[in-house]
């Protein structure tokens, strides 16, 4: 009895105690609240609401994912499983894409200016007029030898983005050199050609600027305008006056807009020596242009890095113009250079922006340092001699571009100081193998050039048809063989190429079709 009293006399402070801190805090609070909703009702109410909305929230019903499941039993889902068909995850190939497919040319070994093909030829060489190899690096023994003779210190590849742990030394030293080469201020070297272009424009162009594009240039570039959600305006190709219009339109556009907000980037977007038609930019005309209306010259010199120019260095070399006039200058190591990878020459501002806002430098292994030496060492070559492969190059140009619009028949394309050369079939020759009444779709003539090609393979030379992903092109080409003059090749071997070819076109065009 006695415990039972001295339990409840402890109790009672306790209590009390309790009771007094919950009056105080109660006080507290009621005089914050007084204090702080006294002259503003409005946040009382947004607070009132909270509270009701968290309790509504809580309180609410939940929804299960299983409470509308449906119960079939072991027939309906037989029967189901029998039912449902697949869609295929690539179109079923056309008649005409089996019959080039079935008909694709493969080579067994390294490339070159003479290759030996997987089958068709008996095991002999055939003269090579198909790969972009300009400047003949891929027969280069000495370049091989170095290249190879990496691998015991860089090995295969970096496994890495260069921003990460991808950046080997000889990386840096190329960029060095690149830019050095060009004459620009900097350079960014990217480990793949096709993800230079879809890097540079994207990180430059966002969807509130202004793109203005030649409607002849390549697919890769067609894709970077895409991918960067620019508001896009095309040009004639090569139209300088249609270019001029284009411009003096979007300027007018843009004066209407002034004050409603920031103005946007603006950029001329071209290529040096055009891929599609193997033309060549009035670069001169271009820049002018630029200065004229204030925008910006984004130039991909893919396929004239390498070729044009007294050194090789491309259009503004060939045109003798000052390389800080192109703000964002692309460039490919895969084709005259016979390596891999890309690059892109600009104001130090703008590469170091690439090195955070690229996509293919940010997010891409860097390239593998066999093929960064291959580069820099065929650069190097270059440099140090383009007499001996750029005279070569262009002595060859000249001479096969002479002997085929000798050919009865046939049409050559592009400018004369290109080595990529398109040949077609000219209209009065369609015309004439042509039957009474008929008419030439682009499959008949893409299957007229096919078998062209394969007449010239029996001749030891190996042509190919220019192809293209036809639903994406923006200005589809005519049908066309694309044939790359190399200064690896001989003069004997330009005759026998031209040779072969005035056969094929003799033999395809005595045909009624």
């Amino acid at each position: 009895m006695e415990s039972v009293e001295f339990s409840a006399s402890a109790e009672e402070p306790a209590r009390g105690f309790l009771r007094r801190a919950w009056d105080i805090t109660f006080r507290m609070v009621l005089r914050y609240i007084k204090n702080s909703y006294k002259d503003d009702p409005f946040r009382t109410f947004l607070e009132v609401c909270l509270i009701g909305f968290i309790v509504w929230y809580i309180t609410k019903q939940k929804y299960n994912i299983g409470t509308n499941e449906i119960e079939l039993s072991e027939k309906e889902i037989d029967e189901l499983v029998e039912e449902w068909k697949p869609e295929p995850l690539v179109p079923a190939l056309t008649e005409f894409e089996r019959e080039t497919l079935d008909k694709a040319v493969m080579i067994d070994g390294p490339n070159g200016t003479k290759v030996r093909l997987a089958s068709g030829t008996n095991g002999k060489p055939v003269l090579n007029f198909a790969s972009y190899n300009f400047l003949g690096f891929l027969d280069d023994p000495e370049l091989s030898k170095h290249a190879v003779e990496s691998l015991r210190k860089y090995g295969v590849g970096s496994c890495g983005p260069p921003g990460f742990y991808g950046t080997l030394d000889v990386h840096m030293e190329l960029e060095k050199q690149i830019a050095a080469f060009v004459g620009h201020s900097a350079a960014i070297l990217y480990s793949q050609a096709l993800t230079t272009t879809l890097s540079v424009i994207p990180c430059f162009s966002k969807r509130s600027d202004i793109i203005v594009a030649d409607e002849g240039v390549n697919f890769a570039v067609q894709k970077a305008i895409y991918l960067s959600r620019s508001k896009v305006y095309w040009y004639k190709h090569n139209d300088m006056a249609d270019l001029e219009r284009v411009l003096g339109e979007v300027n007018k556009q843009l004066v209407n807009r002034r004050g409603k907000n920031a103005l946007p980037r603006k950029f001329i977007v071209t290529e040096g020596l055009f891929q599609n038609s193997g033309d060549i930019s009035p670069l001169n005309e271009l820049i002018e242009l630029k200065h004229r209306f204030k925008f910006r010259i984004i130039l991909d010199e893919s396929y004239s890095f390498g070729v044009l120019g007294k050194r090789g260095a491309g259009l503004t070399d060939h045109l003798n113009v000052d390389p800080h006039e192109i703000d964002l200058l692309i460039g490919s190591l895969c084709h005259a250079i016979g390596a891999s990878g890309g690059f892109c020459c600009a104001d130090k501002d703008l590469i170091e922006h690439q090195r955070l806002s690229g996509l293919g430098y940010c997010f891409s292994a860097s390239m593998p340092g066999i093929l960064t030496i291959a580069a820099s060492d065929a650069i190097q070559a270059l440099e140090a001699a383009p007499d001996n492969y750029l005279d070569n190059m262009r002595e060859n140009t000249t001479l096969l571009r002479t002997l085929l619009k000798r050919i009865p028949g046939l049409q050559v394309d592009g400018a004369a100081e290109s080595p990529l050369i398109h040949i077609r079939l000219s209209p009065d020759a369609l015309v004439r193998m042509k039957r009474t009444g008929g008419t030439w779709t682009k499959t008949d003539i893409d299957r007229v050039l096919i078998e062209l090609s394969e007449e010239a393979l029996k001749d030891g030379v190996l042509l190919m048809r220019a192809t293209y992903v036809e639903e994406h092109e923006r200005l589809l080409p005519n049908s066309s063989i694309r044939i790359c003059v190399s200064s690896g090749h001989s003069r004997k071997d330009i005759e026998k190429c031209a040779h072969a070819i005035k056969s094929a076109v003799s033999r395809i065009t005595s045909k009624k079709r």
